[in-house]
């Protein structure tokens, strides 16, 4: 817990005076370019691994990165919370626009 409490205040020391601007245009609006679906591995840290900013990409995680398939009627057979984040990036952010969509695994 200390370490989590240290690093939030080195955050608001150090960091966040840096990016200031950014935040207060990300607070208004995001515009990613990137949907990134990664797995909720603790040694994932998909922003480092890519050295993106913040509002760079919109990261889905979940258990084993896994996205339930649809029907024919694309209607999600699965838990509906990884195909609305996907719809929501694609209709909301526009990140197709860019057509770029990553998939992040964890390997050995």
């Amino acid at each position: 817990m200390h370490k989590l409490i240290s690093g939030i205040v080195e955050f608001r020391e150090q960091h966040l005076p840096r990016h200031a601007e950014r935040f207060r245009e990300l607070a208004l609006a995001q515009s990613p370019d990137t949907l990134m679906i990664t797995c909720s591995d603790s040694r994932v840290v998909p922003d480092l691994l890519a050295s993106t900013d913040p509002g760079d990409l919109f990261i889905m995680r979940n258990v084993g990165n896994l996205i339930p398939p649809a029907t024919d009627e694309g209607i999600s057979i699965g838990d509906l919370s990884e195909a609305s984040a996907i719809e929501y990036a694609v209709l909301g952010l526009k990140v197709a626009t860019s057509l770029c969509v990553v998939i992040l695994n964890v390997a050995r």
